[in-house]
């Protein structure tokens, strides 16, 4: 069987799609691999690898990847190559330039050289990737470019989105230290009026108190009306003595700096009782916590017991307190009309801003606040928090 003749046009017609088709090959395997890179490695060896990846792609001996700081200062970020060239590079890199620039620079240490912008969301260049070459090559043709711009296209996107990460985990701390020295000083407020209180009103009062029923006591036998006038006042004085107690407890309860958290919570579980509720402690501890954690863990079963008084048309409640695995668990369950509680507390919005404070609480010691609900199937509160080394004393 005879041969085709040759034909050197086909030849090279098919030699030239080879040399395109792995032209494409290598664009793609930049995009993807960069992309891929970008997504699993920590930020500066994210910027380190696209510096080396775009110095391979076009052939280039030196790399430089510059950004700009908040007060407008170039930063290197990333480099390849020697000292003295990557230097000069730097030199280069300003004014920004809004396109990609291809620049020959003959008799220089550095005769090629390519700046490439990295451009925000905003379209604003707050970086640049400069890629230089020792000896003189080839200009790489617009589709290379082209790459390299997407390239830096997916590197200013992860740089941009770790700026704005790094932003907002900056305000969170901000915001959970505000929160912390707010509630810090609203202890510190709540303690003092509590103190304020009871060496003031609350003494004056009893002694008042006490007057009265040593004015009843030596008193003349009275007329019926002015003897249930004497009665009424003295109930009167009794009642205010008992609201001012009451009043000191919620501030800052005497019982919590002096006997611990179980008796704290237990406590402020009598307004359960007084309104003819059943209460049960499942299980208690009476281990003495550090101060704050037994602030915040009482101050989330106050406010517990607060929404079950107003909200929850409750019959029983069940109390839990327990140290176990180096963490304090409080648990306040009841058996009530329940709620809809279809998203996370902290996306809830004004909607359950109790459950936030108490969560916020939880979070500031580095803890959690898990809440269960649904209509007509009660509430669960379970919070815990972690307990630094022998935190708790038996």
């Amino acid at each position: 069987m005879q041969s085709p003749p040759h034909d050197p046009g086909s030849a090279l017609a098919i030699r030239t799609q080879y040399r395109q088709s792995q032209s494409r090959a290598a664009r793609l395997g930049l995009l993807l691999g960069t992309g891929h890179e970008l997504t699993r490695l920590p930020l500066a060896q994210m910027r380190q690898r696209a510096v080396e990846r775009a110095c391979a792609f076009v052939a280039m001996d030196h790399g430089l990847l510059l950004e700009w700081n908040a007060d407008g200062q170039l930063q290197t970020v990333a480099s390849h190559g020697s000292g003295e060239r990557l230097e000069l590079l730097a030199e280069l890199a300003q004014p920004p330039s809004p396109a990609s620039q291809w620049m020959d620079r003959p008799g220089t240490p550095l005769p090629q050289i390519l700046r490439i912008p990295l451009r925000g969301s905003d379209g604003v260049a707050f970086g640049a990737l400069l890629l230089g070459n020792s000896v003189p090559l080839g200009a790489p043709d617009n589709e290379d470019i082209e790459s390299l711009q997407l390239l830096a296209t997916l590197l200013a996107a992860h740089l941009e989105n770790s700026r704005l990460l790094q932003t907002l985990q900056a305000r969170e701390r901000t915001m959970s230290e505000l929160v912390h020295r707010l509630f810090s000083a609203q202890e510190d407020e709540r303690k003092r009026v509590a103190y304020d209180l009871h060496d003031g009103l609350a003494q004056n009062l009893a002694g008042l108190h006490q007057r009265l029923q040593g004015f009843a006591g030596r008193c003349p036998p009275l007329p019926a009306a002015l003897a249930d006038e004497l009665r009424s006042i003295l109930e009167l004085a009794q009642g205010c003595v008992g609201e001012g107690r009451q009043l000191i407890g919620g501030l800052r309860p005497h019982v919590l700096d002096d006997f611990g958290l179980y008796k704290a919570v237990d406590k402020e579980a009598d307004r359960l009782r007084d309104a003819g509720l059943r209460v049960d402690w499942v299980e208690h501890s009476i281990a003495r916590l550090p101060g704050n954690t037994e602030i915040a863990l009482f101050r989330i079963a106050q406010e517990g017991i607060n929404n079950i008084l107003k909200h929850a048309q409750a019959s029983q409640v069940s109390l839990g307190l327990a140290v176990r695995d180096g963490q304090a668990w409080l648990r306040v369950e009841d058996d009530g009309c329940g709620f809809a509680l279809e998203q996370p507390i902290e996306t809830n919005g004004s909607c359950h801003l109790g459950l936030a404070a108490m969560q916020e609480r939880a979070s500031l010691l580095g803890g959690q606040l898990d809440c269960r609900s649904a209509p007509a199937r009660g509430t669960r509160l379970l919070a815990s928090v972690p307990l630094p080394a022998h935190g708790a004393q038996p």
